[in-house]
């Protein structure tokens, strides 16, 4: 594995988000964050053996297709810093190309913004992008107008191994290539549960029925946290709650006062006044060090978190602690469950938060090269070798499995649990409209506390802060 820095921005639109320690290498990111690459933890012979084999399956698929007829017009890629690997992968791979690529470092939430310039002054567009599908569908309507339909360009067969790629696919056409997926899981802390005699809950039912049980038996222990709009979606999308339900390009559904949103609210509000729902983002400094005093006994997170926070960050080696119950990360505690379900639903939900794509210009004059390097971002298993984040591109998903499933953090394999979740992210969570939700649910969350209200209580502000961007960006609004 590649080093992990970790590294803290604000989860709102005006900046990037938290991602202390966040795992990313050059083929990842969680949500507008920018992580370093990713920090080792030395392979045994037996995950280096793994892990060169999933490569070599992973290259004989058949991959990056694309055929480049112009050697003349170079192309624009807008990355972040830790996708710069990204690029000299490419050149090193297709040396005859070097000389047609120009990367540049750009903050991708001015996307929207930049791209309505480049429409008014005819020129400046970059050809390729990363960037998330949420920052996709903004600028997939008629006045940005930036994304190159992908459809006929690759292959079905290849469209068919990527994940998610539904997220990628606007009114028909698709838009973008999924780099890789973000999926929220069920950590817990293994060596307490074995301690307290707990059993891990399957259901959201059996999670407040625990939290009962941790107030009263061992108070001062959290089964998670709400503080942000990041957190508020890992309960309120895994119930399915329609609170921005993007139904066609113009109409978005609004109804927090949907059954699946107000049992999200009670449980919550439950959790608050048992004192086992602590109060701040994933990344708050209280929190890091209610993790660091090994008294986080459960939390709904991302993917990424695993080698990304919980490990250095939560957990030693790490800064911060102060006592000396901090577990070490060779004590191998975290636990992966599945994400949770609502006992009367089929199927559980989950959340994302991130998992990115790549995303072509229409304006491109080199769309063969362009295409070329998304295929080779997204599918190359040299790039994605060590990578500890979760492939969209299936054939590299063994690559994944190869490379962290003998961490010694995890307290078992927890491949088959990640990989469930991938199946299982919900359709409003990873379809987002065409503005912001983090910051006007930062808002939503904040206003609780201030207020002293109960979630319940405050649902209806939902709708408050989210239509008038809705109607803003053109959306007909239905509850």
């Amino acid at each position: 594995m590649e080093e992990i820095e970790v590294m803290k921005r604000a989860l709102t639109l005006l900046a990037a988000v938290v991602l202390a320690g966040c795992s990313g290498n050059a083929a990842t990111a969680a949500p507008t964050a920018t992580p370093a690459a990713p920090a080792a933890t030395p392979a045994s012979n037996s995950t280096s053996v793994a892990v060169q084999s999933a490569a070599a399956a992973a290259a004989s698929a058949g991959i990056e297709s694309a055929t480049v007829t112009d050697t003349t017009d170079a192309i624009t890629v807008w990355i972040d810093q830790p996708r710069q690997p990204v690029v000299d992968g490419f050149v090193k791979k297709y040396p005859q190309y070097a000389s047609l690529i120009k990367s540049t470092i750009v903050d991708r939430e001015t996307l929207p913004a930049k791209t309505l310039l480049f429409n008014n002054t005819g020129s400046g567009w970059p050809d390729v992008v990363f960037a998330e599908p949420r920052l996709v569908a903004r600028v997939s309507d008629a006045a940005h107008a930036f994304p190159l339909d992908l459809t006929s360009l690759v292959p079905a067969d290849m469209q068919k191994q990527y994940a998610a790629q539904d997220n990628c696919t606007f009114s028909g056409k698709v838009y973008c290539l999924r780099n890789d997926l973000a999926q929220m899981v069920t950590y817990y802390n293994a060596p307490l549960f074995t301690q307290f005699g707990y059993q891990v809950p399957t259901t959201f039912e059996e999670m407040q029925a625990l939290s009962d049980k941790v107030a009263k038996d061992h108070p001062g222990y959290y089964l998670g946290t709400l503080g942000d709009g990041w957190t508020w979606l890992s309960y309120f999308e895994a119930s399915g709650c329609p609170y921005a339900n993007v139904k066609d390009v113009g109409t978005l559904q609004i109804n927090v006062s949907d059954p699946t949103c107000t049992r999200a609210a009670q449980l919550i509000d439950h959790m608050v006044a048992n004192k086992t729902l602590w109060n701040t983002d994933y990344f708050g400094a209280s929190w890091v060090q209610i993790a660091n005093n090994n008294k986080l006994l459960m939390l709904i997170a991302p993917i990424w978190a695993a080698l990304g926070t919980f490990k250095g960050t939560y957990y030693c080696p790490c800064t911060g602690a102060t006592t000396k119950t901090t577990p070490t990360i060779t004590d191998k505690f975290l636990g992966v469950a599945a994400p949770l379900k609502w006992a009367a639903d089929a199927t559980a939900q989950t959340a994302a938060m991130g998992g990115s794509a790549w995303v072509i210009s229409q304006h491109t004059k080199n769309p063969g090269l362009s295409l070329l390097f998304a295929e080779y971002a997204t599918q190359d298993p040299d790039l994605w070798k060590g990578s500890s984040n979760f492939p969209a591109f299936t054939p590299l998903q063994p690559l994944f499995n190869a490379t962290v499933k003998d961490d010694p953090i995890f307290a078992s394999d927890p491949t088959a649990a990640f990989a469930k979740a991938a199946t299982e992210i919900s359709p409003v969570g990873d379809n987002w409209p065409r503005f912001d939700l983090i910051a006007p649910l930062n808002t939503v969350v904040k206003d609780m506390y201030s207020k002293k209200q109960t979630m319940v209580a405050t649902l209806p502000e939902v709708t408050t802060v989210l239509k008038p961007l809705a109607e803003a960006q053109g959306y007909n609004v239905t509850p």
